[in-house]
This record gives structure tokens, sequence and C-alpha cells, in this order.
């Protein structure tokens, strides 16, 4: 998966993004709009963020459902194990 380097607001440091995945995308969508386009949006990949935003700029993005927290956890787990 490719990744980028970005200045995440929340973390308020530098950190790797990947792009948002399937159920990422339909959490935004649900929350901005069905219309609301998610094709190019990136989530911080620092341990407990929450924070996705648009390629460019940090304007546009927002925080993903407390449930992702959980599993990106888990997710983390499963890879280091």
């Amino acid at each position: 998966m490719t990744e980028i380097e970005r200045e995440c607001p929340t973390c308020r440091s530098r950190q790797a993004f990947r792009r948002l995945n399937v159920a990422e995308q339909a959490a935004v969508r649900e929350d901005k709009g069905a219309r609301h386009y998610v094709g190019n949006l990136w989530r911080c990949k620092a341990k407990g963020c929450l924070w996705y935003q648009p390629y460019l700029h940090t304007r546009g993005g927002g925080l993903l459902p407390e449930k992702f927290r959980e599993e990106e956890a888990t997710a983390q787990e499963g890879a280091d194990g």
C-alpha cells in the first residue's frame, strides 16, 4: 500500500499516512453525505490517531469514528506478532 508523509494536526508532528480502506471510506460518506468524494483521503498511521485528510492539505479532513481506533490497534498487534 502506498504511503505518504504529512503533518498530522492531531499528532502535531510529521507522520506516515495511508489511503482510507473501504470501511473507513463508508464511514466518511455516512458522516459527510453519500456524494462526498472519498477516493483521495489519507489516514494518519500513528497509533491511536483517527485523523484523515485529502492528499495535499488538512482542510477537508476530520476524525474517523472511535470504532476505527480499536480496529487499527488490533491490526497493528496482528502485524507485530
